[in-house]
């Protein structure tokens, strides 16, 4: 028998309650995942403290899963072995925004570089736009000058604005981000591509590039001491592999506009950890450029 042809307020209202049950789980794995990687710099850290740092130590930790993850990109070549200028590509710009944000997070201060990282939805709309040919309407022209506005701000807030009070830090932190935005772009074009290939890809991708980074840079494997080699992997099973995982598994089963406002919460908890770890708060300057940034992300969510 058909249904009644007019709506029917307690259906449409059941309707909503089971998309709304539907999304709490993803939302809640999501907010997990970005409440882990906000509080990342802090093995990060103590595993530079303990000798591994840099590119050694995104090596270590995203060639292990990476290489983990071989046979099952193997099994998915079907998908992605007909385009392998498109893998390559998401190998080398993936990669780099993993290392990037790995390395920033242990060599420079977690709140400035978590800033300066935030800038990638800036990145991502003028990519877009570029890229893609999307529009830039009003609101989302908004939110550019404020993330760029928030991002002079807190450069400004580190003494006065020349590239040559950009530390190295900073300038990965930057890289990140744009390479990041980058990523995005190139996922949305390799549409038929699983993500658990991109992913995987992504991970070999760090890792190749820390190791021609280290053979550049005359660098050797470290030795690292028992505790720091149980943190290595205690942190590639916990961050790499399940802040990954648990990362791909929310905004894959949520509206990307709800997925990017919960990834926000990354921001703020890594601003408030690093905060309550060095006993001080952030200079005028950070505040109110990390809010502009925080709103033009949140703003552009609402967008999306």
């Amino acid at each position: 028998m058909p249904g009644p042809t007019r709506a029917d307020p307690g259906a449409a209202e059941c309707g909503t309650s089971a998309l709304a049950t539907g999304q709490r789980w993803p939302a809640l794995v999501l907010l997990f995942s970005s409440s882990l990687w906000g509080i990342s710099w802090w093995p990060l850290q103590r595993l530079g403290d303990a000798g591994v740092q840099g590119p050694a130590l995104a090596m270590l930790t995203y060639g292990l899963v990476g290489a983990c993850g071989l046979p099952l990109l193997w099994r998915q070549r079907a998908h992605w072995i007909g385009r392998p200028g498109l893998m390559l590509w998401m190998m080398f710009i993936g990669g780099w925004a993993a290392a990037s944000f790995i390395i920033m997070l242990a060599i420079g201060d977690v709140v400035r570089e978590m800033l300066l990282f935030y800038l990638a939805p800036a990145w991502s709309m003028i990519g877009a736009r570029l890229l893609l040919a999307e529009r830039i309407g009003a609101r989302r022209a908004l939110a550019l000058a404020g993330a760029l506005g928030g991002a002079f701000l807190v450069i400004r807030a580190g003494g006065p604005l020349r590239l040559d009070s950009l530390t190295v830090a900073d300038w990965v932190a930057l890289s990140s981000g744009l390479a990041f935005a980058g990523n995005n772009l190139t996922a949305r074009i390799a549409g038929t591509v699983p993500v658990t290939s991109k992913v995987i890809c992504t991970m070999l991708g760090c890792a190749a590039l820390c190791a021609l980074a280290m053979l550049l840079l005359h660098q050797s494997l470290p030795e690292p001491s028992a505790p720091a080699a149980l943190g290595l992997i205690g942190f590639a099973l916990l961050w790499t592999f399940a802040g990954t995982w648990t990362t791909s598994y929310g905004v894959t089963h949520l509206p990307a506009g709800r997925a990017a406002l919960i990834i926000l919460s990354e921001l703020v908890v890594a601003l408030a950890s690093a905060s309550i770890a060095r006993a001080q708060l952030p200079s005028a300057l950070e505040i109110v450029g990390s809010v502009l940034i925080l709103a033009a992300a949140a703003l552009d969510a609402r967008q999306s």
